[in-house]
């Protein structure tokens, strides 16, 4: 595997290469925080480039891929094939090679720069939303394939080209000004600059350029070519062929030095005030300039405190090194144990990531975590087990609600409640007494009643305070079979929507006594709807089989597409939270929505069927079993008890999650 890239985040070093992987320098050694690029088709990925406050890293590479991952939140986002108007006016989606990229401005206010091989350079500029408002193409020269971009400030900055042309804009990439290098014979691979007036650009048979603002002085230091070059103030550290690596020296020259490899050096970085030097390349090359002094590089950070006076025995395990900042624990191997008092905050500083949090005593719902100065649910940091709950049917359950207590629905009218750690039934025959199948479920949002429908038209009301189940069935006389249902609102003032197979959609409002429904509606014009969920009391989503996604900002009475653009697969449903949008596939990934993009995840093996998102939580479940969870650092597959098909998840306030499938399978796991 090549290394084509390297930079250095607030964590550390950062490498991209070959198959679209992302690397992170960890105290253990490197550690993969992305395996198939931003697109999960394994595109290489050709340069990486970080903000200036370290937080996000920035990469670019074949078939258009381009990606951003926040090393605090390690939250991925994929911003692929930008669609930019040309410089004739035209609107398309740039999927060419990137070969270049860099990054100016702080995490949340950055501008990037892209070029590729075409000579062409789009700047672009991250928006509130957190998307891009990408420019206008430009090129700078005659199409010459762009190498190295530096930005020396956020609207300044220069590209080199494989000419030996150096092209400088101050206008944010909207225009460029050809600088040099008039007295270049060779083209150039990379350029690094620290202001407009010094500037290094490198390139074949071993020749470094620099600039001085007004010209440009050639240095010659080996006859390899040198591929990379990092400035900082008046340091630089160039690398190339063979292994070899290019000092510049306090005399302004530069000398060439051998290091322990052979291998082409692709990438490199100078240190900062926490990291080395580093240099990466050809078959997995990382090489680093000195070491690193124990105790010393442990950038990340986990705060705990609580809101209740009880006390909370835990213990907190990492895959590294991890060491108290204020806490009284005891640490060994990884691992520290504590308890937190009444008043206590626990702080700690570590490296590596965080392998399993259990509380073994203590309230875990009042305890409040933080990592990296970020508010996360303590149950994104455990490995908790799924068991098996004893139920008193073996028919298949398609739906289950997170009400006051649970609810599930499913084959022959059946609805299941869970009270007091038991199931029983509620209801054999549905609301209709006909056994119609039931195929999904809905609470409102105090969980005083949960709605149900599947075939046929049914439609049904439970009251969990009155154990009752009322009949809504064949709504405005329509008995086609209802896919899913959502539910926004409060018990007694309710919103609806039902969704079918023929991609209808159908909102009403309960007022107590009766729903008052609205008119059908069709946002993706008939392809069969496959969840739906409401964000609040107005605000829903619908997902069809189509990779469509509808969103409704008027309890669904009209709807708009928010994506997903190319989507190949069918989602079978979708979940809101305050934050983002998920829904999974049945491909066995997960798309993410943040408000402007559209981020894939490969999360299963098999396909996805159910979703539901609690907080910053998440669980998905699917076929043979299969349910994986959102943990700190994305998607991994459970451990679950069954090889049964898996259709419907909730997650609960309280920290239960249930999973419901064939042959009466019901999957608990409770806050432990």
């Amino acid at each position: 595997m090549e290394l084509s890239s390297t930079a250095i985040s607030s964590h550390g070093p950062v490498a991209a290469g070959e198959g679209g992987v992302v690397l992170a320098r960890r105290v253990t050694g490197w550690d993969p925080i992305i395996e198939v690029g931003p697109t999960t088709e394994s595109n290489p990925l050709n340069d990486i480039a970080v903000t200036d406050d370290g937080r996000h890293v920035w990469f670019a590479g074949g078939s258009g891929v381009v990606g951003r991952y926040d090393v605090e939140a390690h939250q991925l986002t994929d911003y692929s094939a930008p669609e930019v108007e040309e410089e004739d006016g035209s609107t398309n989606e740039k999927t060419s090679t990137w070969e270049a990229l860099d990054v100016a401005g702080d995490a949340g206010e950055e501008r990037v720069v892209l070029a590729n091989g075409s000579g062409e350079v789009l700047p672009g500029e991250l928006t509130d939303e957190g998307g891009v408002d990408w420019g206008t193409v430009v090129e700078p020269g005659a199409g010459t394939t762009i190498t190295g971009v530096s930005l020396y400030e956020r609207d300044a900055g220069f590209v080199a080209d494989s000419e030996g042309s150096v092209y400088e804009t101050t206008d944010g990439g909207q225009s460029w000004n050809e600088e040099g290098v008039f007295i270049a014979e060779v083209g150039l691979e990379d350029i690094a600059a620290t202001s407009e007036s010094d500037a290094t650009a490198v390139g074949e048979s071993g020749f470094i350029y620099e600039y001085s603002g007004t010209g440009w002085t050639e240095h010659d230091v080996g006859g390899e070519t040198i591929f990379a070059v990092s400035r900082d103030g008046d340091d630089g550290l160039a690398v190339g062929a063979s292994g070899f690596t290019y000092e510049r020296t306090d005399d302004g020259t530069w000398e060439q030095r051998e290091q322990p490899t052979e291998s082409d050096l692709r990438g490199t970085a100078l240190a900062t005030d926490d990291f080395l030097d580093i240099a990466v390349g050809a078959s997995a090359t990382a090489i680093e300039r000195g070491s690193y002094p124990d105790g010393t590089n442990l950038p990340q950070t986990i705060t705990l405190s609580k809101d209740v006076p009880a006390s909370i025995e835990y213990t907190l395990e990492i895959n590294g090194e991890i060491a108290a900042l204020d806490a009284d624990v005891d640490i060994e191997d990884g691992t520290a144990s504590g308890t937190l008092g009444n008043g206590d905050v626990h702080e700690f500083a570590f490296d590596g990531r965080v392998a399993d949090f259990d509380v073994s005593r203590g309230p875990l719902p009042q305890l409040n975590v933080s990592v990296n100065g970020l508010e996360v649910s303590p149950l994104r940091l455990s490995d908790r087990e799924w068991s098996a709950a004893d139920v008193p049917i073996e028919s298949a359950l398609y739906g289950v609600a997170a009400a006051s207590s649970p609810v599930a629905a499913g084959e022959g009218g059946r609805v299941l409640r869970r009270e007091d750690d038991e199931w029983y039934v509620v209801a054999d025959n549905g609301p209709t007494g006909n056994e119609g199948e039931l195929l999904d479920a809905a609470a409102t949002d105090g969980g005083d009643a949960a709605w149900v429908a599947g075939g046929s038209g049914v439609v049904g009301r439970y009251d969990l305070a009155d154990d009752e189940l009322e009949d809504f069935s064949a709504p405005m006389e329509k008995t086609s079979t209802w896919e899913a249902v959502a539910v926004g609102g409060d018990a007694g003032g309710e919103q609806i929507v039902l969704a079918n197979g023929s991609g209808e959609v159908l909102p009403g409002e309960y007022d107590g006594e009766s729903v008052d429904w609205g008119d059908v509606v069709e946002p993706g014009g008939g392809s069969s709807v496959g969840g739906a969920s409401f964000l609040d009391d107005s605000t829903v989503y619908v997902s069809d089989t189509n990779s469509k996604i509808y969103r409704s900002n008027d309890a669904g009475a009209n709807w708009s597409e928010i994506g997903i653009d190319g989507g190949s697969v069918a989602l079978n449903d979708v979940a809101a939270g305050d934050d983002d949008v998920h829904a999974p596939g049945g491909d066995g990934s997960t798309f993410r929505y943040n408000g402007a993009v559209w981020t894939k995840k490969a999360a299963a093996e098999g396909g996805l069927l159910g979703l539901d998102r609690r907080n910053d939580r998440g669980v998905a479940v699917g076929g043979s079993g299969t349910a994986v969870t959102r943990r700190l650092y994305g998607w991994q597959t459970d451990e679950t008890p069954t090889d049964a098909e898996l259709q419907d998840i909730v997650l609960t306030d309280d920290f239960l999650d249930v999973a419901v499938g064939g042959e009466g399978t019901v999957l608990e796991r409770d806050r432990r």
